[in-house]
């Protein structure tokens, strides 16, 4: 099957899975460059920081454990997927993440970051995977 094909059966399913769950996210709700540096951290409330398990160029992230997400959404941009339908897709997954995947593997626990910290880094993730310069830079703490 094409990488297209996969990547738009996979958003479909996705998509369908947690349709409204968390309510649709507009970009004026959250701030990428506060995302970035939640994205970065080493630690977060309710375990590992985003970028300890994920690839995200921009974020300097290398993960192995969960998705590359450079990867996961480099075909949906191509394809001209907005931006609020990848914003979407994060959100949801952060609410509602798989904890085992069957790998041996504990998986992403639901909802390790929640309200406005999820926006964020769903909005930062939206606008910088598959885009290793994106231009935004990460909020001082």
């Amino acid at each position: 099957m094409r990488p297209a094909l996969i990547t738009l059966v996979a958003a479909i399913a996705v998509i369908g899975t947690g349709c409204g769950a968390v309510g649709q996210l507009k970009a004026s709700q959250g701030n990428a460059a506060r995302g970035k540096a939640l994205f970065e951290k080493a630690t977060l409330t309710n375990g590992p920081g985003c970028g300890s398990c994920h690839t995200l160029a921009d974020a300097g992230t290398q993960g192995t454990v969960g998705p590359n997400l450079d990867d996961a959404f480099r075909y949906d941009k191509l394809q001209g997927f907005k931006l609020s339908t990848i914003r979407d897709v994060v959100r949801g997954q952060i609410a509602y993440a798989t904890a085992n995947t069957g790998t041996g593997n504990p998986g992403m626990p639901d909802n390790i970051v929640r309200g406005q910290d999820a926006k964020d880094i769903a909005i930062y993730v939206a606008q910088c995977a598959a885009v290793p310069n994106c231009g935004v830079t990460a909020a001082s703490s």
